[in-house]
């Protein structure tokens, strides 16, 4: 079982499949209908697999992979052939799935995509700047949460056809969910700071250290909290006649991210990089899990 996840973490499959997870989850937060869900689906797992596929082969051409024991090195240098076709396929696959959407889901994606495929490619390197997105301080887990919560919560309504006047709550919900990928991508940077460190890249973690990061975790934790019972609170006041979300549904996500804040403070500094994996990326797909009871039970 440890290889199976060790196999589907290094080769990005586990947070393609969280991806898809966590726009189940929003899915029935939102409480909507999508005719092409399916094919929406098929597009966030192959999109999502695309990016980091594409980012990590890249890191690895260069030779920028530090630590050549990973799975994923040891997978570029025995299959140096598989790993273009996959990038290739995933990319057909993705973009095919693109041309069943609504014009405005396609928009969204549009821009969602660029942000994502620029991120660690110096674009303006024929004009002579090598500048990275990535490489402005702090960007990189704000460009991260902007795009996982645009793509769980903003995709799955534009391709419902309703309007922003029809629920004008997705501003909210979507901000709960920003906030959230930030508070799990937080003790990424924790973990990585040392690294980032001596390669110049700036981080909270690197600019504020390991404790205060933490503590701004806290805090993303908390307004989170916030948002999650005041949206709680605004979506079944506004399906008062269908009431949809249950006390239970909340009070899980509530102790999730109780346990996740735990794990920061105690662990995301000290455990491997797979281990923050398992347990943030992970947490997403546990949401998916209470959401999804909620919605059936």
């Amino acid at each position: 079982m440890n290889r199976i996840l060790r196999f589907l973490i290094e080769t990005n499959l586990f947070i393609a499949f969280a991806a898809v997870a966590f726009l189940w989850a929003n899915i029935y937060w939102l409480n909507i209908q999508i005719s092409t869900s399916t094919i929406l689906s098929v597009q966030v797992f192959f999109s999502t697999w695309f990016v980091y596929q594409i980012s990590r082969w890249v890191y690895y051409i260069k030779g920028e992979y530090g630590n050549k024991e990973e799975l994923i090195v040891k997978w570029f240098e025995k299959y140096p052939k598989i790993v273009p076709i996959s990038i290739v396929l995933s990319l057909i696959i993705s973009v095919d799935c693109v041309f069943y959407f609504k014009i405005k889901t396609i928009i969204v994606l549009c821009i969602i995509g660029l942000v994502s495929v620029l991120y660690p490619i110096p674009v303006l390197k024929p004009f002579g700047i090598n500048t990275r997105l990535r490489d402005f301080p702090f960007i990189k887990i704000f460009l991260i949460a902007f795009v996982w919560s645009t793509t769980s919560v903003v995709l799955p309504f534009t391709e419902s056809g309703l309007l922003f006047s029809d629920r004008k709550d997705i501003i909210m919900i979507w901000l709960m969910q920003f906030i959230y990928i930030l508070f799990i991508t937080l003790p990424f940077d924790i973990n990585d700071a040392e690294t980032d460190k001596n390669t110049g890249t700036k981080t909270i973690a690197t600019v504020f250290g390991i404790k205060t990061s933490k503590y701004i975790g806290l805090v993303l934790g908390i307004l989170h909290t916030f948002l999650l019972i005041y949206a709680y609170m605004l979506e079944n006041w506004r399906s008062i006649q269908h009431i949809y979300l249950n006390e239970w549904a909340v009070l899980s996500i509530l102790i999730l991210t109780i346990l996740l804040q735990w794990f920061t403070f105690k662990h995301s500094d000290k455990v491997e990089k797979r281990t923050i994996k398992i347990v943030y990326d992970g947490s997403m797909i546990i949401y998916f899990l209470i959401m999804y009871l909620n919605h059936f039970l």
